[in-house]
């Protein structure tokens, strides 16, 4: 379960030290404030694996650990479809879906396909650690 958690941890580790956006189109005037809705990089992807934790959690605790095992392996399949959607009601209410994917559509699928590689890549992590330590401790129940 502790393994579940562990990226989540990270990440609100990372949400004080996330930056402003980037690109401010226009400059404002002096003494003007900005309100910017749009939430920052390190908050979507908590809210994201958030989601997908909290999932994960409560199929662990309705169906049992042997369930969670083959689910797992879906796991960052789901963090990396629900961090587009996390995305895309704010790029609706700015109306600029268009704008967004023609300029930063190779953006959007690297990042997707970054997220597969490092989700897949913990999951075995995570796996490889697991059966490792059943391993060592069986020969000890003997």
């Amino acid at each position: 379960m502790v393994t579940i958690l562990l990226p989540a941890l990270a990440l609100a580790i990372a949400v004080p030290f996330a930056a402003p956006p980037m690109a401010i189109e226009t400059s404002l005037p002096r003494g003007a404030t900005e309100v910017w809705i749009y939430p920052r990089f390190a908050i979507r992807e908590l809210a994201t694996y958030g989601l997908v934790a909290g999932w994960l959690l409560w199929q662990l605790q309705s169906r049992g650990p042997s369930v969670v095992a083959r689910l797992i392996w879906w796991a960052p399949l789901a963090v990396a479809a629900a961090g587009v959607l996390v995305l895309l009601p704010f790029i609706l209410v700015h109306g600029a879906f268009r704008e967004v994917f023609a300029d930063s559509g190779g953006r959007i699928v690297l990042r997707f396909a970054a997220r597969l590689a490092i989700g897949y890549g913990y999951v075995a992590l995570a796996e490889f650690v697991r059966t490792r330590l059943l391993q060592i401790e069986a020969p000890g129940e003997a």
